[in-house]
């Protein structure tokens, strides 16, 4: 699998400052990726560039296997996007802007129908946008950058000014996403604990300068922080007994036929060694790591 974006030492300054400095990244082709980093990080300078918006000072961009800044249509084409602070047209309904944006498209009904529904906005499809909350304009905004199920998406904040019933079925949208589609997404935000629930690849920005990047669980691996192993076993409830006893689980969950283990980083080595062993007396059948804490690696990584 190749990657959907690759950055190589990707520079941006206005004037005398630097928002982008010397950025190195990738992220694969069906990742749903974390870009984080404090306030003022470089976080939408970057999704700009990504899209043609703003051109480079320096360096190489590739979105798709096109340069976004000679190729930006095509990769306006290519990739969905959600803006931090998005403008709808507020007299339009709901349904009469996304037609409209699907014609451009080249889209049919057919298929303004089927994001209104994924999307629940069927019942608002005849309601001005300006009557719309603001959890529900990001469901707009959602549903404008999936129509044609593009194979990228691009979120900025995507969360941001919600409250949190609101924030929790973004998330949850977002999530249907990932589990349905082959799109890769790019999420750009500083709230770890919602990154964490949809993202198994991060990449870590500060200053306008990258970090780390890589998946969570090989992040977790490289800078020995908690990290999480998905046990498959025929006999679920006996296995999450016998891992439970271990001093290295951190916690253990039964979930169906698998079992989600937190494992302290320092100990990594001796869960794996425990697991091996549980799979040579047939109790497990496969366990692999699945997650890594993503608040800890964003101390390790960026500091508190």
């Amino acid at each position: 699998m190749g990657a959907a974006i690759r950055v190589k030492g990707l520079s941006k300054r206005f004037g005398k400052n630097y928002a982008i400095r010397e950025a190195t990244f990738e992220v694969p082709e069906g990742a749903a990726a974390a870009l984080l980093g404090p306030n003022g990080a470089g976080k939408t300078t970057t999704i700009k560039i990504l899209l043609g918006l703003l051109r480079p000072s320096g360096g190489d961009v590739e979105v798709l296997g096109h340069d976004p800044a000679r190729e930006e249509v095509e990769v306006r084409r290519l990739a969905g996007v959600l803006h931090e602070k998005p403008y709808y047209p507020p007299g339009v309904t709901v349904g009469r802007l996304l037609t409209h944006v699907a014609r451009m498209r080249g889209l049919g009904d057919g298929e303004v129908s089927r994001v209104l529904r994924f999307m629940g906005l069927e019942q608002y499809a005849f309601t001005p946008v300006r009557a719309l909350s603001r959890g529900y304009l990001q469901r707009l905004g959602l549903a404008i950058a999936v129509l044609g199920e593009p194979p990228l998406l691009l979120l900025d904040e995507p969360t941001a000014n919600l409250d949190p019933g609101a924030r929790g079925e973004i998330l949850g949208l977002i999530r249907s996403l990932k589990e349905e589609l082959s799109t890769t997404i790019l999420i750009s935000s500083h709230i770890i604990p919602e990154l964490q629930q949809v993202c198994d690849y991060a990449v870590f920005i500060s200053q306008g300068v990258v970090l780390e990047h890589g998946r969570l669980h090989e992040l977790g691996r490289r800078r020995g922080v908690a990290t999480s192993f998905l046990v498959r076993s025929r006999s679920p409830r006996e296995a999450a007994a016998e891992i439970i006893r271990e001093s290295f689980a951190r916690s253990v969950e039964v979930r169906g036929s698998e079992v989600l283990v937190a494992v302290e980083g320092e100990k990594l080595g001796e869960a794996e060694l425990f697991l091996r062993q549980l799979a040579e007396v047939d109790m497990v059948e496969e366990y692999r790591p699945y997650t890594a804490s993503l608040g800890e690696l964003y101390e390790r990584v960026v500091g508190a």
